[in-house]
């Protein structure tokens, strides 16, 4: 039996200016179709109905995707291989689209179109509040007042995942990232990736060209992931390197094997706000599909993982500390203040890789103890 949970949060710095969580997620589950879900509005000035745009697009996602799933849109996938499709504008216009690519782009405009529809209608029924007369600069209002389209004051990104019995198949517009586990490799990110969004610059549902932003991939030859995870860009700017949010997903599955979804949905709910704190600060979303039975034969596998990456780390570090150790030895005279500056940050620099070491060391110790027990269970 498939399982999914899907947790927005307000970040630290909306809570600071009062500004609503402008993420939105969703995640389904039952035997025929399981889908999860992010949309992160923007949070820029001229956006500010984008939480608004965010929960629509994931209606308008899911309702499309329903009906696509239901009307056998997805059976193009089945007995094909891992393939994975970047933007139209990065690839250039393909001369002969194969059938996939025709269904996923007429996927795509379909939850345009829906999700243009709603937003055209919400502004429509609803004024200005208080708070955005008190909040929002005035051309931006004007601009709001004046149009007949409101995209811009909607804007959000997608990234959705979707699984049934025979396929499974990802798309993604924006930025935020999306993580596969499973036997080989451990890990992936099998959507590709768009170079358009830097920083905090991103594609987005409301852009004129959104429909050749849109990347994706599928696969219908039998093979699933164990997991998936769907993060907003909130979740990536809180732990920078890309290995720390990736063991972060790993900590998570440890904890739906030990304690069960009831006791993980506490935790994920009570650290999220926290990383966002000392993190990014900015909102946070996470959505997830798993196989329970799947997950508890590979954790160990997930385990290991983490021991060869703490090993490395261990390795690196005891390697760093020798270089340190012998310039540090190596400094007879002191001959100008730059030498006793150096010298000053090697000692430093000698202290804070030995901390770190013991660490990892000690890191290690605990993975040593979790495989042991995993295997014990086996």
């Amino acid at each position: 039996m498939i399982k999914a949970y899907s947790f927005s949060c307000q970040g630290e710095s909306h809570k600071a200016t009062d500004k609503v969580c402008q993420d939105y997620s969703m995640a389904v589950a039952d035997d025929s179709l399981s889908v999860a879900i992010v949309c992160d509005g923007h949070g820029g000035e001229p956006y500010f109905r984008s939480d608004v745009g965010a929960e629509y697009a994931a209606e308008a996602a899911l309702h499309s995707i329903t009906f696509f799933v239901e009307n056998g849109g997805g059976d193009l996938f089945k007995g094909q291989p891992f393939t994975a499709v970047g933007t139209t504008k990065a690839e250039a216009v393909k001369d002969k689209p194969t059938n996939v690519d025709k269904a996923m782009r007429q996927l795509f405009s379909s939850i345009i179109y829906q999700w243009n529809e709603k937003i055209k209608k919400h502004a429509q029924e609803n004024e200005l509040t208080e708070w955005e007369k008190a909040n929002v600069p005035q051309k931006y209002l004007d601009r709001f007042l004046a149009s007949e389209t409101f995209e811009k004051h909607y804007g959000c990104t997608l990234m959705v995942y979707v699984q049934t019995k025979d396929y499974w198949f990802a798309f993604h517009i924006g930025d935020g990232k999306c993580y596969s586990f499973q036997e080989d490799p451990i890990w992936d990110e099998p959507i590709p990736w768009d170079d358009d969004c830097f920083l905090n610059k991103t594609t987005s549902l409301c852009d004129s060209q959104a429909i050749n932003e849109f990347r994706y991939c599928y696969e219908g030859d039998g093979k699933f992931p164990t997991a998936i995870f769907l993060g907003s860009d909130g979740m990536d700017d809180s732990f920078g390197a890309e290995t720390n949010l990736v063991n972060f997903y790993i900590q998570v599955m440890k904890l739906l094997v030990d304690e069960g979804l009831d006791k993980t949905i506490l935790s994920i709910e009570s650290d999220l706000p926290q990383l966002s704190k000392i993190g990014s600060k900015d909102d946070m979303s996470i959505a997830f599909i798993y196989n329970p039975e799947e997950l508890k034969e590979h954790i160990t596998d997930f385990i290991q993982y983490q021991i060869n990456t703490t090993q490395d780390s261990v390795q690196q570090l005891n390697t760093r500390i020798k270089e340190l150790e012998n310039k540090i030895s190596g400094t007879k005279f002191i001959r100008d203040e730059k030498e006793r500056i150096e010298l000053d940050y090697a000692k430093k620099d000698l202290s804070r890789a030995k901390e770190d070491y013991f660490k990892q060391l000690n890191k290690y110790d605990v993975l040593m103890q979790q495989l042991s027990k995993e295997y014990s269970k086996k």
